[in-house]
């Protein structure tokens, strides 16, 4: 049988902290919110120039975005969370791309956290859905 691939992405006003859920223990890694070059838009243009073109059209830098979607790809479910309007933009992207689809994604309002609380939220959130 197939693992069930889960992540949380706490985003916020500076970075986006990606956490993979694995047999109850979280892999986590970072991205950071800064402007990057458009060398990794023209590299993803041929798979979604749709999507492309709105990310573009939003605050949020375009490579930023683009990085999240390509980790956002390789998972089944996802549940965006954090304090701003950043995972709230991002949701508004993926609910309406149809690459993402068959990906279920959730967008839960959080206060600040820290990395404990992160990590307690993303368990806890993962241990109420699946049952």
């Amino acid at each position: 049988m197939k693992a069930y691939k889960q992540l949380g992405i706490y985003i916020d006003f500076t970075n986006a902290f990606l956490m993979e859920l694995i047999n109850k223990q979280i892999i986590s890694r970072n991205i950071e919110f800064g402007i990057k070059s458009n060398e990794k838009i023209q590299q993803h243009s041929d798979k979604t120039a749709a999507s492309t073109q709105n990310l573009l059209k939003h605050p949020i830098p375009s490579a930023f975005l683009l990085e999240i979607c390509d980790v956002i790809r390789n998972y089944h479910q996802v549940v965006l969370f954090g304090p701003n309007e950043a995972k709230d933009e991002l949701f508004n992207l993926l609910e309406f791309d149809h690459n993402f689809e068959g990906i279920k994604i959730e967008n839960v309002n959080t206060g600040h956290l820290t990395e404990f609380q992160k990590h307690d939220f993303l368990k806890e959130f993962y241990a109420i859905t699946s049952k």
